[in-house]
């Protein structure tokens, strides 16, 4: 008759002994590790925002334009520059026309003075030596007729006197000009002096007044803004849109991120949607 051997329990680890980790099987592949949260959750911004622009496609309404006149072989690259970077500094869509080429397209300088919502004239000692800038001049005097233009002159160390009045350097250029044209076009010359006295005439700003050019192109600037305050209502409407659909697109990545991340408590941080914010003003400026 056989004896059962008594079974030994089965030895208790210690309390102060910790079990030792689980082997992996043979055929067990290792598990790739979490992505670290903070550096990838910047590539997820990046194309989240993409994707937002993409399928959304936000783009700024467009802005009204403001057509700057002037000779340019006298005011190309000193004072006219100033005032373009101004305006465009302020958020004013600014075509300005290189008159000094030698060939122009005059069906797109048309549609240019046609399109504008307000047009600058900057009148100078010479300016009345271009035809092209008299024609302009006429073209704007028209649309201004039909209230489909305003127009702002500004008299660039000239006196308002002599533009009015054809008289001095001004009114030198301008005689000179009309006599080079032909016996069958003499009849231009009243409608250019037509022109520019009407648009003289309106109010406007000049050296006179505003001795410092700085001076003069600040009070160009704010003028433009009071006769045009739509462009920067509607401007600071989008930022604040823009603003908002950011804020959106930060609050879905929540549900996205759990695809990507084990660890998405990040994306609930304030860090993630001022990110967000912020790359939508850093687009809106540079891009």
């Amino acid at each position: 008759m056989d004896i059962p051997v008594p079974q030994q329990p089965p030895a208790q680890p210690l309390e102060d002994e910790e079990p030792p980790p689980p082997q992996p099987l043979e055929d067990e592949q290792p598990r790739p590790q979490p992505l670290d949260t903070n550096i990838s959750a910047f590539y997820l911004l990046l194309i989240c925002f993409s994707l937002f622009y993409i399928v959304v496609g936000r783009h700024p309404p467009p802005r009204p334009q403001l057509f700057v006149n002037f000779w340019g072989n006298e005011l190309s690259n000193g004072f006219v520059s100033h005032v373009v970077k101004a305006l465009e500094d302020a958020g004013v869509n600014v075509f300005k026309d290189s008159n000094e080429l030698k060939v122009r397209d005059t069906e797109t300088i048309i549609k240019k003075i046609d399109n504008s919502k307000i047009a600058l004239v900057i009148f100078s000692d010479r300016f009345s030596e271009s035809e092209w800038c008299l024609n302009e001049v006429v073209r704007m005097a028209n649309r201004v007729k039909d209230s489909k233009l305003r127009v702002i002159p500004v008299f660039y160390r000239v006196s308002t006197y002599d533009v009015k009045n054809f008289k001095g350097k001004f009114g030198s250029a301008f005689e000179e000009t009309v006599q080079k044209q032909s016996a069958e076009v003499k009849h231009v010359a009243e409608l250019w002096m037509g022109s520019v006295k009407s648009v003289s005439s309106k109010p406007g700003l000049t050296s006179e007044i505003h001795s410092v050019d700085s001076n003069l192109v600040d009070a160009i600037v704010e003028d433009v803004k009071r006769q045009l305050p739509e462009i920067f209502t509607k401007s600071n409407l989008f930022i604040l849109e823009e603003l908002f659909f950011a804020l959106v697109l930060a609050a879905l990545s929540k549900f996205v991120a759990p695809l990507v991340f084990a660890d998405t408590s990040f994306f609930e941080t304030p860090q993630w949607f001022v990110g967000v914010s912020l790359l939508v003003l850093v687009h809106r400026r540079y891009f």
